[in-house]
């Protein structure tokens, strides 16, 4: 357990239902005339972009369209990006969508004010100069990516993921307005609320972990419970897509301050690897890595199996602290989630050598216990 903490957000959040009208408003603040909107080719043909692009219209902002952004976005993407901001002018950027649009954007207006590529500034606290305003807009309820100081990138010419991290990278501003989460499909909407609850577990249970982060995370978990299957099953439940979009805040915030832990040590290079989807991985790997880190946890799995709504009332503390990854396959199971990396293109042949980089992830000694390249190799083949 750290003997300090510190807590800060530096990204101004503007959360509330039909909060979109307010983007003229919100991006006029920065004195901004034209903008550069990034997202991808599902946002665009969704009709969710009138709920931005009126607003800026009316406050006199011309705003630009990227909408190229691929699931686990590449620094190729995002250096193409960055050449159209800069050939258009642009004076900030409003990134819309799910993480990887989000994180597109946040790239890009680091690059506005950074020379090269992305891939120049991949790691910790590369950049130098402040980026110029991003105003991120989630339409999914899961990465909480809006309010982070990182940004992950994919690189597919090394097959490797990597985060640009630092201050610089934060958004200037978050909207967060779960009317514009309405035309999620169930599949992603399952997705990325599965990675909430990653991040809300894994925070929960990081050694790094403190009363403040504990209890946003647990209400993230409750919420996440609550709401998830039914934002899944009937995605026009407005009061289900404002739960779900406040639980991805809650353990976002959450994880910003603690880091995540084993989970996403092992997701991360699945990603690089074989494109999997960072959602899909996350929920699939969820309940096995929780298995082995349970011992070094046993408290706090208690505590989530009663959130989620487990009765554990005469059980021992082992038993009871089982029922929360009972509670986590459940609640997959209830939303479809595939039970399997296999579908995705994972192949078992290349889990030992994987399993040996994964050991020397930074998050791996950030979970509860720590797992050698053995044990995640086990973790690896029951996810399979």
């Amino acid at each position: 357990m750290p003997a300090r903490y510190e807590f800060n957000i530096s990204t101004r959040i503007v959360y509330g239902r039909n909060a979109a009208a307010q983007m003229g408003e919100i991006a006029g603040g920065f004195n901004l005339k034209k903008i550069q909107l990034i997202t991808d080719k599902g946002v665009a043909n969704s009709g969710t972009l009138e709920f931005l692009l009126r607003p800026l219209k009316d406050a006199g902002i011309a705003a630009i369209i990227y909408d190229d952004v691929e699931y686990n976005p590449t620094v190729q993407t995002v250096d193409k990006a960055a050449q159209q901001f800069r050939d258009e002018a642009c004076e900030g950027v409003i990134s819309v969508g799910g993480g990887s649009p989000i994180d597109a954007g946040k790239c890009v207006g680091v690059l506005a004010t950074n020379a090269g590529s992305a891939s120049d500034y991949l790691g910790i606290d590369k950049v130098k100069n402040p980026a110029v305003p991003v105003i991120c807009v989630p339409t999914t309820a899961g990465t909480a990516a809006e309010i982070t100081d990182v940004a992950v990138l994919n690189d597919p010419t090394k097959k490797q993921k990597m985060g640009m991290r630092s201050p610089h990278v934060a958004a200037a501003v978050a909207m967060l307005d779960p009317v514009l989460t309405l035309t999620l499909p169930p599949e992603p909407t399952r997705d990325s609320g599965l990675d909430a609850l990653t991040h809300a577990i894994e925070s929960y249970i990081s050694v790094n972990a403190w009363r403040v982060t504990d209890t946003l995370n647990l209400k993230a978990i409750e919420l996440i419970g609550r709401y998830l299957r039914t934002a899944v099953h009937n995605g026009n439940d407005i009061e289900a897509r404002d739960g779900m979009l406040t639980a991805s805040l809650l353990a976002g915030m959450g994880f910003h301050h603690t880091k995540l832990c084993l989970v996403h040590a092992i997701t991360l290079p699945f990603g690089g690897i074989y494109n999997v989807p960072h959602g899909v991985s996350n929920a699939i790997v969820l309940p096995h890595a929780m298995k082995f880190m349970l011992p070094g946890a046993v408290s706090k799995y208690v505590d989530i199996a009663m959130t989620l709504g487990e009765d554990v009332s005469g059980m021992s503390e082992r038993a009871a602290a089982e029922k929360a990854v009972e509670a986590v396959e459940q609640l997959s199971n209830d939303v479809n989630l595939p039970t399997g990396l296999a579908p995705y293109g994972v192949k078992e042949e290349d889990l030992p050598k994987l399993s040996e980089s994964i050991a020397d992830n930074f998050m791996v000694p950030l979970s509860p216990r720590i797992a050698k390249a053995e044990d995640i190799l086990e973790i690896c083949k029951a996810a399979m």
